[in-house]
């Protein structure tokens, strides 16, 4: 339950990333200062695949500006440790000509204008078990574009058993730990030593919750053998869950990020799907960076730019209206710890129906295209 909602046609989702992919080529375009490159890869895969959802509080911290529960009450104060293992992510970041809302602007060009705004961006490529047995191939893709254009392919891996326990619009994932560790076998084998940056399984350290004993332990396994995998890459930053403002205190998800392997990662990734302000989301970052051993972070930045929703909206991450576009993906942070600000959720690409008849998760949606890039701050 992160903010999420991720669907493409290749299938992406997460906490605030539901989104079909489909391609248009779009000029390559500097973006906050990180250069991005704009490359072909292919298409296609299974269907779309859920959406990560920026779960939370049904009535969470959600007036602008509000503060994120980012102190540490429990008073233990820094935790020591090797600081972030592996590469930092490295700019530029690729464009993805197969993206989804690339897919839009070509196939409606007289109405597709903000689908072409948001697929000038790079975007977070999300991998799960909806891509079936295309999954080496449309990651392959995606590494080999961005190796010839010495680029970094992003991907947002969400395929563990028990996905979206707690929730049901994503729910869904490897059978079991088996077919799972398989799953991330293939996916580190199609990325190899090429750069690539990999949001690791967005949610599954805040639903731990909804987990019998049992599934949490099987879940920390897989996370671990998930990071050792991934984190074995010599090109690749790997992150790991980091939930939310509204969400998970810092300290609980330090504690649960440790036993998931985080010192031996780059870090965790926070804001995933979700609205939160990228200045509160770095003050719980800091925190739970202290608690982690000095571990790095990135930020969604992709729907963010005027926060969370305000007033009483049930479910206020899941397509909260008069939202917009935060900042464009980058490495100028302006702190140490911000490794990146990445576009992890596609901008216009639904969370679900959410109780008010939206498209399906994932679903891409010109009307929220329309209104999250006339809303983008900055």
């Amino acid at each position: 339950m992160i903010s999420r909602s991720v669907r493409h046609v290749t299938g992406e989702r997460g906490p605030g990333t539901d989104r079909p992919r489909r391609g248009t080529w779009v000029r390559a375009t500097a973006v906050a200062g990180a250069m991005s490159v704009l490359a072909a890869c292919g298409g296609g895969g299974a269907a779309n695949p859920p959406a990560v959802r920026t779960a939370g509080l049904t009535t969470p911290l959600n007036a602008v500006g509000a503060q994120c529960p980012a102190g540490d009450p429990a008073g233990r104060g820094a935790v020591a440790g090797p600081g972030p293992h592996g590469p930092a992510p490295r700019v530029p970041f690729l464009i993805d000509s197969n993206s989804q809302p690339a897919q839009a602007a070509r196939q409606d060009p007289a109405t597709g204008t903000a689908a072409a705004a948001v697929a000038a961006r790079p975007l977070a490529y999300p991998v799960g078990d909806w891509l079936g047995e295309n999954v080496q191939a449309e990651v392959a893709a995606r590494t080999a574009a961005a190796d010839r254009t010495g680029a970094t392919a992003v991907f947002m891996v969400y395929a563990i058993p028990h996905r979206d326990v707690g929730a049901g619009f994503s729910a869904g994932g490897e059978a079991d730990a088996a077919s799972y560790r398989a799953f991330t076998r293939k996916v580190a084998a199609a990325i190899g030593a090429r750069n690539a940056v990999v949001i690791l399984e967005p949610d599954s350290l805040a639903q731990l919750d909804s987990l019998t004993p049992a599934e949490q332990e099987e879940r920390y396994q897989l996370l671990n053998d998930a990071v050792d995998v991934y984190g074995g890459l010599a090109g690749t930053s790997v992150y790991l869950d980091g939930a939310n403002c509204g969400w998970t205190a810092a300290p609980v998800i330090a504690d649960r990020l440790n036993r998931a392997g985080v010192q031996r990662t780059r870090g965790f990734a926070v804001n995933v799907s979700n609205y939160y302000h990228t200045q509160d989301e770095v003050a719980r970052a800091d925190v739970i960076s202290a608690l982690t051993g000095g571990t790095h972070f990135v930020v969604d930045t992709s729907r963010n730019g005027r926060g969370p929703a305000g007033g009483t909206l049930k479910d206020s991450w899941c397509n909260p209206p008069a939202r917009g576009l935060g900042t464009a993906p980058t490495t100028e942070t302006g702190n140490p710890r911000a490794d990146a600000f990445l576009w992890i959720k596609v901008p216009g690409a639904s969370d679900g129906e959410c109780g008010r008849k939206n498209p399906p998760a994932g679903t891409w949606w010109p009307a929220q295209a329309d209104e999250l890039v006339r809303n983008a701050t900055p």
